[in-house]
């Protein structure tokens, strides 16, 4: 149950930062739990989990270990070694367990995923979640927390569990959350807050393009061409070389992932997305090591050498004064 979560803004800008973080911290949050809540719910009417939902019955507790990462560590026993195996179960994937029908249950996050497979006895280490879902069993000052919970535990070490395996990976929200958590917290404002509530200057050029010079040497991107002579191009124009030749030829990218290159170096915003596999994280890359290539143009250290420079020839006394 509960209140749905606020809408996305597609129309129109957020009113403050605070607005902002609340919205896509609850939709991120509500697009992991609700999915959870449902199956929990569909167990307690007896009625068969959703297909991307595993259900593992006669789960029980059978000891306390320290571990890290993870703090104080349980391990539970699955009630087959291949259980476990057969599961998609990795570190950071987060499980609900329930000994009463599902009237209340407990989460927890996987940790040490080899230690376990070694066994091979049908064991999972995991580190239980004292507020839920959402708290960090591994957070600052969390040791009397965590020993007052495994004496908590430990009473109910003798409880036989069901533990749900939701289809989603809670390590992939867990990052995002934290990090919207701490931008909450810190009042110096967000990274790009103009674009993100107000969507102001998104095809503006970066701010590293209008300190400096805009011709960078994108050789790491064309990186099937000899290496050892610069290629510049002004990165907000059409591909080309600065000193002319046409177009430039020679990179391991594909059309799309070279498109979104450029989108990402000539534009104040970018957003590269696309399914497992098609070349994000290498696009990040190229992007990257080209920025490093070019951080004497951009760099705050070259930025106030610019600076002195000019201030420099603006001193100086006009030229064309014969002696």
């Amino acid at each position: 149950g509960g209140a749905d979560p606020p809408p996305n803004r597609t129309v129109g800008s957020y009113a403050s930062r605070e607005e902002y973080i609340r919205t896509h911290f609850s939709l991120l949050r509500e697009d992991f739990v609700r999915p959870l809540r449902d199956a929990i719910g569909t167990v307690r009417r007896g009625e068969a989990p959703p297909r991307e939902v595993r259900l593992h019955k006669g789960v029980r507790i059978e000891g306390t270990h320290i571990g890290e990462p993870g703090g104080v560590l349980h391990r539970l026993v699955l009630p087959t070694a291949g259980a476990a195996e057969e599961s998609g179960l990795i570190n950071g994937s987060l499980v609900a367990l329930s000994s009463d029908g599902w009237e209340s249950c407990r989460c927890a996050v996987v940790a040490k995923r080899e230690a376990a497979r070694q066994r091979n006895d049908g064991s999972l280490f995991v580190a239980f979640q004292r507020d839920g879902a959402g708290a960090d069993a591994n957070s600052l000052g969390a040791a009397v927390e965590d020993a007052a919970y495994a004496c908590e535990l430990a009473v109910a070490s003798n409880a036989v569990y069901e533990m749900l395996e939701p289809g989603a990976y809670w390590g992939a929200y867990r990052p995002v959350l934290a990090a919207l958590q701490a931008a909450a917290a810190d009042t110096s404002g967000l990274p790009l807050e103009s674009v993100l509530l107000r969507a102001e200057a998104c095809d503006a050029p970066p701010d590293f393009v209008l300190r400096g010079a805009r011709n960078f040497d994108v050789r790491p991107i064309f990186n099937e061409t000899p290496q050892e002579e610069g290629m510049l191009v002004d990165v907000c124009c059409p591909w080309e070389r600065a000193s002319g030749g046409g177009e430039l030829a020679g990179t391991s990218l594909d059309e799309f992932q070279l498109r979104a290159t450029k989108a990402l170096l000539s534009h104040r915003f970018g957003l590269v997305q696309g399914p497992p596999g098609t070349g994000k994280t290498f696009v990040g890359l190229m992007v990257v090591r080209t920025l490093l290539r070019n951080a004497a143009l951009w760099s705050e250290e070259a930025a106030e050498a610019r600076r002195a420079a000019l201030a420099a020839a603006e001193a100086a006394p006009a030229g064309g004064e014969g002696g």
